[in-house]
C-alpha cells in the first residue's frame, strides 16, 4: 500500500526530546500537539504544496513536520537560497507559503492573497487566490533541489514512500540510537542534511536546531551545549576541519560523524577517523537527491579492507555497474553506476503541472557515475559527463582533479574542459601550489602536452552542499 504521509514523531515516548532550540527543548508529545495545530491552520483533505521557510527554525521545523503529518506536499527554502523564491514560486505556484522569507517573495505575485495570516506556534502565511489547475499527484511528499555541480539544479519530486524508506535504510546503515541527539550543520533544502533531520527522527532521536557550520566556534558551543552526539560534513568542510588544530578535541565528542556530498580522498578519511577517535565512527556515504539522500554506506568496520571506497548499498537498494550497452557487466569492470531501491524519485519537475505526475522511473536511476563493484563494495571513478576527449584520448577531468589533490597534500583542485583540447586547472592557493605541482610532474595528470593551463584562486566557487560549481569556472 502506497504512504501518503510521514509521521516522522511517531515513535518515542511522550517526554523524550524531539526538537533542540536554543535553551528550548521540545519533546516528542508536545511537537505533535503543536504540529497537529498547525496541520488544522492548513484546513481541509485537499492536498496542498506548501512552500516551509528557514526549516532549521523552530517554527519551520515544525511547520515542516505538520505538512507531512498531514499528507500535503512541501518544499523548503533555506535562507541562503531566498533568492530564486520569486522564481520557484512562480513555477510551482504553492498553495500556502509559510515563514516570513517566503510571504515577502510572493509580494509582487498577483497569485497570492495580500492578507497574511499567523501561523500557529509560530511564522505567518499566505494563501494562494483560488485552485490551482493541477492537482498533485497523491503520493507526492516533496520537491527537492539538486545541487547543481556541474549544471543549474533540478527540482525532484520524492514520494512518501521514498522518505519513509530512505529513512529507515539510514537508520540501519548508521546505527541510530533514541539516545542520540544530531545537530543540523547543513542546509536542510538539500538531501543530505535533510535526510539526517528525518532518520533521527524516525529513530526517536533528537535533533538540535542551528545555522552554524562546524566550521564556526557557535556551532561547537551547540554541540557542548545540547549534548550533541551526531552531525554531518561534507568534503570541503572535512578539509577544513583537518587543518583545525582544535579538531581533534572538538570531534572526540561525536559518537558518530556522518560524511557525504561528493568525494573525498582515503587520506583525509584516514586522518578523520584518527582525530575523531575510538570512542566515535565515521560514516562514508554517497548518494543523490533522485534517489532521497544515500544509496550506499561504507561501515566504520569495512574502512580499512575497503579503503577508497563508498560501501555498500543501503537496506533495500542494488548497485549495477553498466557498459556502454546498457548490460550489466562482471564483477571489478568500469561502467555507469546504476541503483535500484524503493527510495528512487517519482521524476523530475519543471512546473505546476509536473507535480501531478505518477512514477516515472520505476525505481530505477542511472547515475551518471562511473565506477566498480568489487566484492558487493562500490568504488566511484567519476562522472560520465566529466569524461572528455583531447587530441583524440579520453580524459576522465575527476582522475585529474584526484592526481593534482593527492600531489597537493590535499589542497582542493577543479578540471575543466574550456574550450576544444584545452583543459584549465583550477587549484586553491597561491604560486607555491603550482610550483609543487609541477615540481610533482605535470605528466602525472594524463593530459596531453601542451593541452593544459594551471590556475590558482583563492577558494573554488561552491554549491551551499560543498561540491564545485563546474560550470562557474572557465
Amino acid at each position: 500500500m502506497t504512504s501518503v504521509a510521514f509521521d516522522l514523531l511517531a515513535d518515542g515516548a511522550y517526554d523524550a526530546a524531539a526538537l533542540v532550540d536554543g535553551t528550548r527543548v521540545l519533546t516528542r508529545g508536545q511537537a505533535r500537539e503543536m504540529a497537529d495545530g498547525i496541520a488544522r491552520f492548513l484546513g481541509d483533505g485537499t492536498k496542498k504544496l506548501v512552500m516551509v521557510d528557514n526549516p532549521r527554525s523552530l517554527s519551520g521545523a515544525l511547520a515542516y513536520v505538520a505538512v507531512l503529518r498531514a499528507g500535503h506536499a512541501v518544499m523548503l527554502m533555506e535562507a541562503a537560497g531566498q533568492g530564486d523564491a520569486p522564481r520557484l514560486i512562480e513555477r510551482l505556484r504553492p498553495d500556502v507559503l509559510m515563514g516570513p522569507s517566503c510571504v515577502r517573495a510572493a509580494d509582487a505575485s498577483p497569485h497570492y492573497q495580500r492578507h497574511v495570516r499567523e501561523v500557529p506556534h509560530g511564522g505567518v502565511a499566505r494563501w494562494a487566490i483560488g485552485a490551482d489547475p493541477a492537482a498533485l499527484a497523491e503520493d507526492l511528499a516533496l520537491v527537492a533541489r539538486t545541487s547543481g555541480s556541474t549544471s543549474e539544479g533540478k527540482l525532484v519530486r520524492l514520494s512518501y514512500d521514498n522518505l519513509v524508506s530512505n529513512a529507515a535504510g539510514i537508520v540501519a546503515a548508521t546505527d541510530i540510537r533514541g539516545s542520540d541527539l544530531v545537530a543540523t550543520s547543513l542546509r536542510l533544502d538539500y538531501s543530505f542534511g535533510l535526510s539526517m533531520f528525518h532518520s533521527h527522527l524516525v529513530a526517536g532521536a533528537a535533533v538540535g536546531l542551528t545555522t552554524a557550520s562546524p566550521t564556526m566556534d557557535r556551532f561547537w558551543t551547540d554541540v557542548e551545549r545540547w549534548g550533541v552526539t551526531s552531525t554531518g560534513m561534507v568534503p570541503s568542510t572535512v578539509r577544513f576541519m583537518l587543518q583545525d588544530p582544535e579538531s581533534k578535541a572538538r570531534l572526540s565528542v561525536l559518537r558518530s560523524l556522518l560524511v557525504a556530498g561528493g568525494p573525498l580522498q582515503a587520506d583525509s578519511l584516514r586522518r578523520l577517523r584518527e582525530a575523531v577517535g575510538p570512542q566515535g565512527s565515521v560514516f562514508y556515504m554517497y548518494g543523490q537527491t533522485e534517489a532521497t539522500a544515500r544509496m550506499t554506506c561504507l561501515d566504520p568496520e569495512l574502512a580499512a579492507e575497503h579503503e577508497g571506497s563508498v560501501g555498500v548499498p543501503i537496506a533495500g537498494g542494488r548497485i549495477e555497474i553498466r557498459g556502454p550497452d546498457g548490460l550489466e557487466v562482471g564483477p571489478g569492470r568500469r561502467g555507469e553506476v546504476y541503483y535500484k531501491g524503493p527510495n528512487v524519485m517519482l521524476g523530475y519537475a519543471v512546473t505546476r503541472d509536473d507535480l501531478a505526475l505518477s512514477d516515472l522511473c520505476g525505481g530505477e536511476l542511472g547515475t551518471g557515475d562511473i565506477g566498480r563493484l568489487r566484492d558487493g563494495v562500490l568504488y566511484l571513478e567519476g562522472r560520465v559527463d566529466r569524461q572528455v576527449k583531447v587530441l583524440g584520448e579520453k580524459v576522465n577531468l575527476d582522475a585529474v582533479e584526484a592526481a593534482a589533490v593527492s600531489a597537493l597534500g590535499g589542497t582542493a583542485a577543479a578540471a575543466v574542459l574550456t574550450e576544444p583540447d584545452q583543459v584549465h586547472l583550477h587549484v586553491e592557493g597561491g604560486p607555491e601550489s603550482l610550483k609543487r605541482l609541477r615540481a610533482w610532474g605535470l605528466a602525472g595528470l594524463g593530459i596531453p602536452p601542451g593541452c593544459l593551463k594551471l590556475r590558482t584562486v583563492a577558494h573554488l566557487p561552491r554549491t551551499p552542499s560543498g561540491k564545485v560549481r563546474y560550470h562557474s569556472l572557465s
